[in-house]
């Protein structure tokens, strides 16, 4: 009986041994086995081939790493397509022949791989990942979301490997998988499918799939109307008291970083990638300002509280890397908040604060004091960096004038007269 055949009940089956040190990359599997479904032992004979080649390159790549044969198949497979692209009327007939007779013999040592690679080398399918660097290059977006695309994306890869398997139907058992299989969050979904969405409609552009679908539209329920639990599971605002609270734990650790963002937070309601961000040359006597802000009414000239004025002069004076909160770290986003805010988050843990009460609510504290004191809306969004939403104030309007965002930032108040700020100058 020839070495990779087995009879079972009048049935031929194709077998091969996985090597034991490999078998923890197919699951534990000592073996491959197929049924051939045939009785026949010259039929079994003919189709056993297809499937142990196969089968030995699968071991190939778990012993080497080495993907090289798929990513050929694929280079050639777009070398085709090419030529077909650029073949004249009368030549494109010989060349699709060449291209059958190719794929023929590429189906005879790998099963299924002639007929992809004459389907995408005709056009036929589109391999769903071809685009998506592409893609991602004509979007302005931060890096880290690129990556949050990128990675999207490549869930949308691994669960449709061409484009033609991409339908609502599809998309729709797809997203269902990711909610009770994998365990998403529905907001997860949803940001997902945002961004197959996207690329979806760069496709169409293109005119690699047809536009006349959206298979990506709607497939996730829309956000329910907040709930009583939702609303109060929303972020709060610290009360003043809170604010100097946290301030003090932070000098009790001896984290004088954590005191001077909490101290420049308080006094100007920015947003901590603002600050972590603000460099000296920004910084002016008694204004700063904030640039590459996350929207166009983030850009702004900020007063300086009279209580900061004296700490920003001396964070700006003694910067030694061209920061204001100078010698943060960066992760590889080129974040600087991104290990103070961690920070952030175990000191207000600490204190019994939860999820609901993060280092934006200081910037809630700093918008619901301005509220208090009577400060209009226009005012305080000019100084926190909200958009205006009317056409007036938010379209016409050149902005408010200096002094009269200086006097409403002096409405600010904290109980402070305790605290020592010479910590912050140490």
């Amino acid at each position: 009986m020839p070495r990779y055949l087995e009879k079972r009940r009048r049935r031929w089956y194709a077998k091969l041994d996985i090597p034991r040190q490999l078998r923890p990359a197919f699951g534990g599997r000592p073996r491959f086995i197929e049924s051939l479904q045939t009785e026949s032992l010259t039929e079994a004979e003919r189709r056993c081939p297809i499937l142990i080649a196969k089968w030995k390159a699968e071991i190939e790549v778990a012993r080497t790493g080495d993907t090289a044969p798929l990513q050929h198949l694929r280079e050639k497979a777009k070398g085709w397509r090419d030529l077909l692209d650029d073949a004249s009327n009368d030549d494109w007939p010989k060349y699709e022949m060449i291209l059958q007779d190719e794929a023929e013999q590429v189906e005879r040592q790998h099963d299924g791989a002639g007929l992809a690679l004459y389907k995408v080398a005709t056009r036929q399918w589109v391999e769903t990942s071809e685009k998506i660097e592409e893609w991602l290059a004509t979007l302005d977006n931060e890096p880290k979301s690129i990556d949050m695309k990128r990675s999207d994306l490549k869930r949308l890869c691994a669960r449709f490997k061409t484009t033609r398997r991409v339908s609502k139907k599809a998309v729709q058992r797809w997203a269902l998988h990711l909610q009770h299989e994998d365990g998403l969050k529905p907001q997860t979904v949803r940001r997902i499918m945002s961004a197959c969405r996207g690329y979806w409609s760069y496709l169409q552009r293109l005119d690699v799939v047809a536009d006349d679908v959206d298979p990506f539209h709607a497939v996730v329920p829309a956000k329910k109307k907040l709930s009583k639990r939702d609303v109060a599971n929303k972020r709060r605002a610290f009360q003043p008291s809170d604010v100097v609270g946290l301030l003090r734990q932070a000098a009790n650790k001896g984290d004088r970083d954590l005191v001077r963002l909490i101290w420049l937070g308080m006094w100007t309601g920015c947003r901590i990638e603002e600050l972590c961000a603000l460099g000296v040359h920004h910084v002016e006597q008694d204004r700063f300002w904030i640039e590459d802000a996350k929207s166009e009414a983030g850009w702004r000239e900020v007063p300086i509280h009279s209580q900061l004025r004296e700490t920003m002069a001396h964070l700006r004076d003694n910067s030694t890397d061209g920061y204001v909160l100078s010698g943060l770290t960066r992760n590889k986003y080129a974040d600087r908040s991104n290990a103070v805010g961690k920070r952030f988050g175990r000191l207000k843990a600490s204190l019994g604060y939860g999820p609901t009460q993060v280092f934006h609510s200081i910037r809630m504290t700093v918008t619901t004091q301005l509220d208090a004191a009577g400060v209009p809306e226009a005012v305080s969004a000019r100084i926190v960096g909200h958009d205006i939403p009317t056409l007036t104030y938010g379209l016409y309007s050149a902005g408010a004038p200096f002094d009269v965002k200086l006097n409403a930032l002096e409405a600010l108040s904290y109980p402070t007269q305790d605290f020592d700020t010479k910590v912050m100058h140490d």
